[in-house]
């Protein structure tokens, strides 16, 4: 009897500690067929959530981030002219330098998993000015 290939299988850990207003992402890792691997999390691209409210409307900014990959400046700028927050870093360990108003980050929640602390709850971090 023949067995069929069994489906590539990924899940993101991601263990987000806030300081201040840094966001470090290093002791994230990902599970790939049930093996812990941190270089599978830093060659993973996922997903965060910018929100805060301008004019009375909810507004978003999307970042697609890997842990080993710097910020593009491009997108740097274009979070800046949307929603006035001013980022530095890479995917593992960014840094907010400056925000006009409160807001959001949301982690990517696809196939992902959070380690819950004070600052992180379902990994949204929520900044107040």
């Amino acid at each position: 009897m023949e067995t069929k290939n069994a489906p590539y299988q990924l899940d993101r850990i991601f263990k987000i500690r806030r300081i201040k207003n840094t966001i470090d992402l290093s002791d994230s890792f990902s599970i790939v067929n049930k093996k812990e691997s941190v270089a599978n999390f830093d060659a993973e691209i996922y997903k965060v959530t910018f929100s805060t409210i301008i004019q009375q409307k909810i507004k978003n900014f999307d970042l697609f981030l890997s842990g080993n990959e710097l910020i593009d400046d491009q997108e740097i700028e274009n979070l800046k002219e949307s929603l006035g927050i001013v980022i530095a870093g890479d995917g593992s360990l960014f840094e907010i330098l400056d925000y006009k108003t409160d807001f959001t980050i949301q982690f990517d929640q696809e196939n992902s998993s959070f380690l819950e602390s004070d600052e992180v709850r379902n990994g949204l971090i929520v900044f107040r000015k």
